[in-house]
């Protein structure tokens, strides 16, 4: 049965060259005349005989029929489970085409969207992440069920010619999280298996286990798993927390969590911890963070040191500055930045982030960060706190909503470093920003999702009224 837009099997057959790759989807993309054909699982360089959909007039979805002539910057991908698995989709592309690939897309969107002039500003090139694989400590994973036997993994990647479907493809390895996925897989499946428990479907709405999340503090290697599942009785944990501790002794934490939705989305509701340690500790740049199943821990984290060092290192954070941190989550950048800066403020909505922020800190010895939990526009509007020397803000990829832009800019701050995922809401909102008196100063984007079409960019902007001179004050 054909799939929305599935060529017919009898289609003519055409023969095109892959010009380019559009983020983040990662489809190649190959021209005819004025027509864009966008063709999932060919990379730039290929020449490659598809069978054409045409659901408009301006573009199509190609379907591969033969790989007529491969690109040189075509690898082999590491995974055995790449191409059907929804995780990594550019395994098969060359990592140095990969930081290119990303750069040029970025620098695209900032002056499509963001009618920034990409040649008149202060760019950086791409900084790679340190690992390539294995680089994660964050796994979701789904439980799903294939000929009436349960099985945990990724769900299918979705395509136009393969709509989603909620099938989980089944894992027995990941390479871009940790080795230690292998025996715990096993493990939990298993469990369901000796206790009868069915996977969860998101089109019947039945079932039980949801979701596996897991946490990797990759310095010491100790895991956090979170078991989700629908409302119901959990059965013998003390036998599932047996297994784990004697087979797998790096799991030094297991939470179980109920969600009641009826879909596909992770929302850890009642949330019940099971066993060990409350938190996992990651170690970053001298520093010990604490990580919690509610809260966001960037999940490339040597990757992540890097952009918080390149924000310390700067010209915007002196001895003597002030700063403010806007969507601070559990206080890294911050605590970061606190190693100079004079004194350091953060707010964030979430009071779990708040409250690991402020452990965070008593636990490194910080004395000039302090935390506050609230929307942010409340929040500012309640403290009426001095102008900072600078402005850090780290929204959802989302971005910032009007109100919040509204905020910050009603800050004034003479300086801003905006750290963004998502190069089409950043490029929006620097447009806005530039319009009402900041000028982009500097772009440095950082590879922290290896294999994805995503990426985060950092942003320094100076404020029209700014005089150039060191910001900061004396100590």
């Amino acid at each position: 049965m054909n799939g929305p837009g599935k060529p017919r099997p009898d289609s003519p057959v055409d023969t095109v060259d892959i010009v380019d790759i559009a983020l983040p989807n990662d489809y190649g993309v190959a021209r005819e005349d004025r027509l864009v054909i966008f063709v999932p699982g060919a990379v730039i360089g290929d020449r490659v005989k598809i069978r054409i959909s045409r659901p408009g007039k301006r573009f199509a979805y190609g379907e591969i029929v033969e790989i007529d002539t491969p690109s040189p910057f075509r690898v082999k991908p590491e995974c055995p489970h790449f191409g059907p698995c929804g995780g990594c989709t550019l395994q098969h592309l060359a990592y140095e085409k990969q930081l290119a690939l990303k750069e040029g897309s970025l620098h695209e969107s900032l002056r499509r969207i963001g009618g920034i002039d990409i040649a008149r500003i202060k760019r950086s090139s791409i900084v790679p992440s340190p690992d390539r694989y294995s680089y994660r400590s964050k796994l979701e994973l789904a439980f799903g069920e294939t000929g009436g036997r349960i099985t945990l993994g990724l769900r299918e990647r979705v395509s136009p010619f393969r709509p989603f479907t909620g099938r989980v493809i089944p894992l027995d390895e990941c390479r871009i999280f940790s080795p230690v996925v292998e025996k715990l897989i096993p493990i939990f499946l298993d469990f369901a298996v000796a206790h009868h428990l069915r996977a969860f479907t998101p089109h019947t709405g039945k079932g039980f286990l949801k979701h596996l999340i897991l946490r990797e503090a990759k310095a010491t290697g100790d895991v956090m798993a979170t078991i989700e599942t629908r409302p119901g009785k959990f059965p013998d944990p003390a036998g599932l927390i047996r297994r784990l501790t004697d087979d797998v002794p790096a799991v030094k934490s297991l939470y179980h969590a109920v969600n009641n939705r009826t879909d596909d989305v992770i929302r850890l509701g009642r949330l019940r911890h099971l066993y060990g340690q409350q938190f996992i500790d990651e170690r970053l740049g001298g520093l010990t963070l604490k990580i919690h199943p509610e809260t966001f821990f960037q999940p490339n984290g040597r990757g992540a040191a890097l952009l918080y060092n390149e924000i310390l290192e700067s010209p915007y954070v002196t001895e003597g500055a002030t700063v403010l941190g806007l969507y601070c989550g559990t206080g890294p950048i911050e605590i970061w930045l606190s190693k100079k800066a004079r004194s350091v403020i953060g707010i964030d909505i979430d009071p779990t982030n708040i409250t690991l922020a402020r452990e965070n800190c008593r636990i490194n010895g910080v004395t000039n960060c302090t935390f506050y939990q609230g929307r942010v526009e409340e929040t500012l509007s309640a403290l009426k706190l001095e102008k900072p020397d600078v402005l850090v803000v780290d929204p959802p990829r989302t971005g910032m909503t009007p109100d919040s832009l509204d905020t910050l800019l009603a800050v004034n701050a003479p300086a801003m470093v905006y750290v963004s995922c998502n190069p089409a809401t950043l490029a929006r909102d620097l447009r806005i920003l530039q319009d009402r008196g900041y000028s982009v100063d500097r772009v440095v984007p950082f590879d922290l999702f290896p294999h994805t079409g995503h990426l985060e960019t950092l942003v320094f902007l100076r404020h029209s009224q700014d005089t150039g001179i060191v910001i900061g004050r004396p100590k």
